[in-house]
């Protein structure tokens, strides 16, 4: 007897031995059966589903995103759509009316190209205006700069790791933090107990499954303030054993440090250990962001400057450092690059790791892949390495690309088809808590690179635009090969672990410009229901 049966639906398996059927069962927590309700009629179950026309897919996979840091900014003061800078102060000014005892103020999301009037940062004496007495922190949309107050300055530069960012990355007379210098301010925070850290990632985790994720490979061992990367697994593993964590998590494990690395590897932790929760790869910060101006370019410099090139976080030796050990230890790698520049580098590292360690299948990847070159996606091609893309993206750099890196460059960004083109296993995220990582919103933004309000018309670069059934993969089947489990996770297949999500209306029917507006109706993972609208 199955513990299941949905049937009266359509089902899009993404398998392409069975593409469509009308019913699931489930037992065990896997899937036991998929066919057609003729088929459904004659077998039993437990529980009964009539799923009354309504489209069923994979579970989706998210493939590169912060849960700890969404979950600590929701928890703290979100910024995503603020105005202007006064805008920003009125905020940190409420919340501080509201927690007069506060130790310090933290906001995200605030973009200054988003901005109604004068486009741009606030500054250090702006922020002393709402308080000189706790430190104060707002960090803009993409994470990769910050403005601090005088106070949080003063703590953040007496800190021994300031020394070496201070060329570059920490900028007193502004207040301004770039890069790993953001980090510094969760040092001037007391340090959490594993059960905050608990609680923050069961939130977020409870919000993803709204939006029918039931994998997420994310990036926490330095997300939440003061929760050092063992706190972060600790409270994992806590959730796990207890059986709280409605999605499954393969973490990206972000080091700064070569040393820091090592220990994790001396350790024993490896790529692909554990059930629910999941060890995936190294995670690297090679370089910043477009909107920020540090995204490291090789091609060119900055429209408007001299020869701004933005910033690389890592020497080439280190990066080699650090991909040689991985490959050795049999540990994926996924490194952040924007830039062309950063992408040189880090193709250069996987290069001399399989030199030095040579070996198939280690499914490295580029997280962004943002700045390309022709040249750079046939290195990528041919090196097999994944490319971690955000079609959420476009809503937004639409607005800047040209700007920071002219009109000829500019026609080679986000070349997802062309990826596709070329063999490259794309695998779609949102980088939330960058941007949303609203699956729906993802998968439109991918098919008719537009905004979410339509515009503009046609689509920007609309050369690169994907099918729906590619932009589908990217969240079903390509995010599971990412992760090494296409043999379990992806597709609704008997045999398969019984994660899938409940649509209102069939994403291949609908119109591409309704896309956006499908409802999520129910998620389930391993069988059992994680959210219900």
């Amino acid at each position: 007897m199955l513990d299941r049966l949905l049937f009266n639906g359509i089902v899009h398996t993404m398998d392409e031995g069975k593409p469509e059927a009308q019913a699931i069962g489930i037992k065990d927590g896997k899937i036991c059966f998929v066919g057609s309700d003729e088929e459904a009629a004659a077998l039993e179950a437990k529980e009964k589903v009539d799923l009354k026309g309504k489209a069923v897919l994979p579970g989706f996979n998210e493939g590169h995103m912060h849960l700890g840091s969404y979950a600590f900014s929701n928890a703290n003061i979100l910024l995503m759509d603020a105005v202007s800078v006064e805008d920003i102060l009125e905020r940190l000014k409420k919340r501080l009316a509201e927690e007069p005892d506060a130790k310090w103020l933290f906001g995200r999301g605030w973009n200054d190209q988003k901005f109604t009037g004068e486009k741009r940062y606030p500054t250090r004496e702006e922020l002393d205006s709402v308080s000189k007495d706790i430190p104060i922190l707002v960090v803009r949309a993409c994470g990769h700069a910050g403005i601090t107050n005088t106070i949080g300055m003063e703590k953040i530069v007496a800190l021994p790791e300031a020394e070496e960012m201070m060329a570059d990355r920490i900028h007193p007379a502004t207040g301004e933090l770039n890069e790993g210098a953001v980090k510094l301010f969760y040092k001037v925070m007391e340090e959490r107990h594993v059960e905050e850290v608990e609680k923050l990632l069961k939130f977020g985790m409870e919000k993803l499954a709204e939006c029918g994720i039931t994998c997420c490979q994310t990036d926490d061992l330095k997300a939440i303030p003061a929760a050092p990367w063992r706190t972060v697994i600790q409270a994992y593993k806590n959730l796990e054993a207890r059986g709280e964590m409605p999605v499954r998590i393969y973490e990206q494990c972000l080091f700064t440090e070569n040393e820091a690395f090592e220990e994790f590897v001396a350790e024993g932790y490896r790529t692909g250990q554990g059930d629910v929760f999941k060890i995936g790869p190294l995670k690297l910060l090679l370089d910043g962001s477009l909107g920020a101006r540090t995204a490291a370019l090789s091609r060119q410099p900055y429209v408007g400057t001299k020869d701004a090139r933005g910033l690389l976080i890592f020497t080439q030796e280190q990066m080699n450092r650090f991909a040689v050990l991985a490959q050795k230890e049999n540990i994926q790698i996924a490194v952040h690059c924007i830039g062309d520049k950063a992408m040189e580098v880090t193709l250069e590292a996987f290069e001399e790791a399989n030199r030095q360690c040579p070996g198939t299948d280690r499914r490295h990847g580029i997280v962004h892949a943002q700045l390309t070159t022709r040249e750079i996606l046939e290195r990528m091609a041919k090196d097999e390495v994944v490319a971690y893309i955000q079609p959420i993206f476009v809503a937004t750099d639409m607005d800047v690309t040209e700007a920071r890196v002219g009109k000829e460059w500019m026609q080679e960004t986000y070349a997802w088809k062309t990826m596709n083109e070329l063999g490259i296993l794309t695998v779609g995220g949102s980088d939330s808590p960058v941007e949303s990582f609203d699956i729906m919103d993802n998968i439109y933004c991918a098919v008719t690179r537009q905004k979410l309000n339509g515009s503009p018309k046609g689509g920007w670069l609309p050369e690169q635009k994907v099918s729906v059934y590619e932009a589908v993969e990217m969240f079903t089947t390509h995010g599971a090969k990412s992760t090494f489990q296409e043999d379990s996770l992806g597709k609704l297949k008997e045999g398969f672990k019984a994660d899938m999500v409940v649509l209102a209306k069939d994403v291949f029917a609908v119109d591409e410009n309704d896309i956006k507006d499908i409802a999520i109706c129910e998620t389930i993972m391993g069988g059992k229901t994680t959210y219900k609208a």
